[in-house]
């Protein structure tokens, strides 16, 4: 009953990675990185991974597909598959800077691991933890349990790659957001390689399967393809302009003359920082001369920014328009324009036309 149950997951994931995969491929030059197609290969290659255990265990019906522990196909598999899924964000992070050695350098614990193997080492099975402990300290089982180390500092890897915001898609809470869902991957991956318990199948599959479909819709419904913005503004800046000035032309020039709000990542306490005081008195100082919050005054220079060109150029590219104002989520940047100019940027539009 459990072997068919899994087999029905399996199914239901390699069909919603293969139309993930196809979709993203049709769609992948619509975008000028590689970003989509890195995301295709993945979904393509995971499903026809499924359709092979699928067709396996149908050909081999006394095969259970959750009765070994740290079984060699699946530590180097699930290596091969958080890899593969982490060129991805890393496209967006940092628009085609995985070329050559850098490629090579990301797949080379996959290589480290798996060689080994083509050069003729068996692995023992482990049909418990008892058999684990057993042969643990035998090359085979410390080549496996080193393998499930590396994915997880793999997984960790998004958190340490730097990334110009002027130039990727990608802000801290999109960051943070997609290493939070790989190392979710990584907790159900252990459970499923450590465990003999058939739950964790069917929870790693189906995890996986959303998180796929979670980029595939974040890449064609939300995510903002980066444009040009001057290196001159959103960050850095001569404050000594200024330095003998109130809190309020300080923060009136960093956001005003140097437009920090066109950096997604830029925050109160980023602010605060930046002006060597107290994230306190900046929400305060700005909160008694517009009546807003820090985020909603931020979002509304966004928004003036946009309505500003809008009505200079009614026919410019909306999308490319949100991100130079510093939003990097279609729905995010349409919802905050309807929020403070009380209409959609079409309607905006139609009102100048």
């Amino acid at each position: 009953m459990m072997t068919t149950l899994i087999t029905c997951c399996f199914g239901i994931c390699m069909a919603v990675y293969m139309a993930c995969g196809i979709l993203l491929w049709t769609k992948r030059k619509e975008v000028q990185d590689r970003s989509r197609l890195y995301l295709s290969i993945f979904g393509i290659v995971v499903s026809i991974s499924y359709l092979a255990r699928i067709a396996t265990m149908t050909n081999n019906q006394e095969l259970k597909p959750y009765m070994e522990l740290l079984p060699p196909f699946s530590v180097i598999g699930g290596l091969l598959a958080i890899t593969l899924f982490l060129i991805y964000p890393i496209e967006v992070m940092r628009p085609r800077w995985l070329n050559g050695w850098r490629l090579l350098l990301l797949f080379s614990p996959i290589v480290f691991i798996a060689a080994p193997a083509l050069f003729g080492l068996r692995f023992q099975p482990l049909m418990s933890m008892s058999d684990l402990w057993e042969h643990i300290a035998e090359p085979d089982v410390v080549l496996r349990l080193l393998g499930v180390v590396t994915l997880t500092f793999i997984s960790l890897l998004l958190l340490v790659i730097p990334y110009n915001w002027r130039m990727s898609s990608a802000d801290y809470h999109w960051v943070r957001r997609t290493t939070l869902m790989a190392q979710m991957i990584s907790v159900l991956y252990f459970g499923l390689i450590l465990t003999n318990l058939a739950v964790f199948q069917i929870l790693h599959s189906l995890w996986c399967a959303f998180v796929i479909a979670y980029f595939t819709y974040n890449e064609l419904q939300v995510r903002l393809v980066p444009v040009g913005v001057p290196e001159s503004l959103g960050d850095g800046g001569d404050l000594s302009v200024v330095e003998n000035k109130d809190l309020w032309q300080q923060v009136s020039y960093l956001m005003d003359i140097k437009e920090y709000w066109r950096n997604p990542d830029t925050t109160v306490a980023s602010v605060s920082q930046t002006l060597g005081t107290n994230r306190i008195y900046v929400a305060r100082c700005i909160k008694e001369h517009t009546g807003m919050t820090f985020n909603d005054y931020m979002n509304s220079k966004r928004v003036d920014f946009m309505a500003n060109l809008l009505r200079q150029n009614p026919t410019q590219n909306q999308k490319q328009l949100f991100f130079a104002a510093g939003f990097r989520s279609y729905p995010t940047a349409h919802r905050n324009f309807v929020k403070f100019k009380g209409c959609s940027p079409t309607e905006y539009v139609g009102k100048f036309s």
